[in-house]
């Protein structure tokens, strides 16, 4: 891949990391963070909370990279935004323990790479998304906030075979739990 590549994948996921950044509280969120702005010079993958991989195997100086963690906890506020599921090489989100409001966008649940979301007490609200579209997502943390809907209630979810972890008590979630929705999970380790 050329250079430009590179500069061009960065580009776009920063601008999908900028969507962070809303309203006045947000600016005064990222003065105490490294990057976290258009205009600071520092390249993404050095900003505070952000991780990056190259994007191919074989290592090469021009291989574009590409944001594949993003983690960001506290002082954080406005809501999720859906530019998010632009990072298509997204794997590891953390938001947890923010001031977060709305509900969880479907473009986070479209992310098809995802194997960590970590919404813990964020304030949200909204349905949880029925249908997660990574088929690697291992750990969902949604506990301590205002969810509402029912528990995954779609049988060919490709999330359903992945996961270990499910976070999700004090929510808002209706409905009975059967043992015929965890047999769908064979790798499920916790369920809280």
């Amino acid at each position: 891949m050329a250079s430009g590549s590179s500069s061009s994948n960065l580009l776009d996921d920063e601008q999908a990391l900028l969507s962070l950044v809303q309203d006045a509280e947000g600016k005064a969120w990222t003065t105490s963070l490294h990057g976290w702005s258009a205009n600071s010079g520092i390249p993404v993958c050095d900003w505070d909370g952000i991780t990056c991989r190259k994007s191919s195997m074989d290592g090469g100086a021009d291989d574009a990279a590409v944001v594949t963690g993003v983690n960001v906890t506290q002082k954080l506020s406005g809501t999720i935004p859906t530019a998010l599921g632009l990072l298509t090489e997204l794997e590891h989100l953390t938001l947890k323990n923010n001031m977060l409001r709305g509900s969880i966008p479907q473009e986070l649940a479209n992310l098809k790479k995802l194997r960590t979301l970590d919404l813990t007490q964020c304030f949200l609200t909204g349905t949880l998304p029925q249908r997660f579209e990574s088929s690697q997502l291992e750990s969902i943390g949604l506990a301590h906030n205002a969810i509402s809907g029912k528990f995954f209630s779609e049988d060919d979810s490709p999330h359903l075979q992945s996961l270990r972890e499910i976070w999700m008590e004090n929510n808002l979630l209706t409905g009975t739990l059967h043992g015929s929705s965890i047999m769908k999970m064979p790798r499920l380790k916790i369920l809280s």
